[in-house]
């Protein structure tokens, strides 16, 4: 009993020794965006895509080609030839694959983005946790210490026979109950942390808080409107509709013609022959059915979009709904326990004798679940506002 009481001060002084240094959940968030190995990995192969999707501007390189032919049966000394060219489409497929590079290198930002703001949600979520938890460690500290002086003067009035040996056994049941609850708050507390230093790239971060973030205005068409124009889900559908048309037309412009320019020479003993080449290839097999291939892409890209529209509506309504369900709830819990502290009525009326200590029991008991289905109303709201902004993040 005494090493988990002094366990328990080390850990609260550490706490609050923390708390002086603290970072608001802005700040933490930054520090992960920061550190985070998924992040920065995505960051990395966003520069690679970056640079791949340029090199496909550039036409191919020139060509050389030399050969040798000894001994020739018409002429005495042997026969060299040599041609340098550069082979290049038509100027129209330049401009639209321009287009096209431009159009990749955004929706691969925008892949980016989803990846960040999904890694960003889930370290939101486990700082709300973090907060939760915290309340709740607190919550049950008070209560550790409520239980502890119980038994106490239960012992002590057991000597006197003021009380029956049920009573202490019932008040040794609670305190037991109280002491693994807030064990498990410290473990899991303490998992979440290990959690959120992982997401940091495995650097120490203080995340000892005790506050939601700040609620924003919410509303259902203002959202959508919004997200209409920053949402990385809706505008990497947009932007995969606008490559997809292009590419066909990209398509077309390589089934036009391709020509070649050069400079080519022969040597045949003493005579030398130069001069330049030009050459032009034609497209002749599958050039219809890229083009077909393409437009059926782009067709799909259209009606893909279109589902991302209903999808991200159909989703925001669904969570606006689960928002305001809690909120209610958490509005009649707080409406409630505002004018209800049943903990001092209730140890009133057993100091006066007004009830047992089994039936004290029994009602701190219902009254501590109803306290703590209110912090943890409070959690899930907060959870599920921090998910219908995570476009935000």
């Amino acid at each position: 009993m005494e090493k988990y009481k002094i366990s328990l001060v080390l850990f609260f002084l550490l706490f609050m020794a923390g708390e002086i240094k603290s970072q608001s959940v802005d700040e933490i968030l930054k520090s992960i965006e920061a550190n985070n190995n998924e992040i920065l990995a995505s960051k990395k192969l966003l520069e690679s895509k970056t640079y791949e999707y340029k090199n496909r501007i550039l036409p191919d390189g020139p060509e050389f080609s030399y050969g040798y032919f000894p001994d020739n049966s018409s002429t005495t000394g042997p026969k060299e030839t040599f041609e340098i060219s550069q082979s290049f489409q038509m100027p129209c497929f330049y401009r639209n694959q321009s287009a096209l590079s431009r159009l990749m290198t955004e929706q691969e930002r925008l892949s980016y983005q989803q990846i960040r703001q999904s890694v960003l949600f889930e370290a939101k979520k486990f700082l709300i946790e973090t907060v939760y938890l915290t309340r709740m460690s607190f919550l049950l500290h008070d209560r550790l210490t409520d239980a502890e002086n119980l038994l106490l003067a239960f012992t002590k009035s057991l000597e006197t026979g003021n009380v029956n040996i049920l009573e202490v056994n019932k008040s040794k049941l609670h305190l037991l109950q109280v002491q693994n609850q807030l064990k498990t708050v410290i473990n899991d507390l303490n998992t979440v942390r290990k959690q959120l230093k992982s997401m940091n790239g495995g650097q120490d971060i203080n995340t000892n808080i005790t506050e939601y973030p700040m609620d924003e205005n919410i509303n259902l068409d203002s959202i959508i409107a919004e997200k209409e124009n920053i949402d990385p889900e809706i505008l990497f559908a947009i932007k995969q509709t606008e490559s997809s048309a292009k590419m066909v037309k990209v398509t077309k412009n390589l089934q036009l013609p391709k020509f070649s320019l050069g400079y080519a020479g022969e040597t045949v003993a003493d005579e030398k022959f130069r001069g330049f080449v030009v050459g032009i290839s034609v497209p002749l097999w599958g050039s219809n059915s890229a083009i077909k291939k393409a437009r059926f892409e782009s067709e799909y890209s259209g009606l893909n979009y279109q589902l991302a529209q209903v999808k991200v509506t159909t989703e925001t309504r669904i969570q606006i709904e689960k928002i305001q369900n809690l909120k209610s709830n958490l509005d009649n819990y707080i409406s409630v326990l505002s004018t209800v502290n049943n903990t001092a009525l209730l140890k009133k009326s057993l100091e006066l004798g007004e009830i047992s200590a089994i039936d004290y029991f029994m009602e701190i008991s219902y009254f501590y679940q109803v306290y703590d289905d209110y912090l943890l109303t409070e959690k899930e709201y907060h959870q599920a506002v921090a998910k219908l902004f995570t476009y935000k993040l």
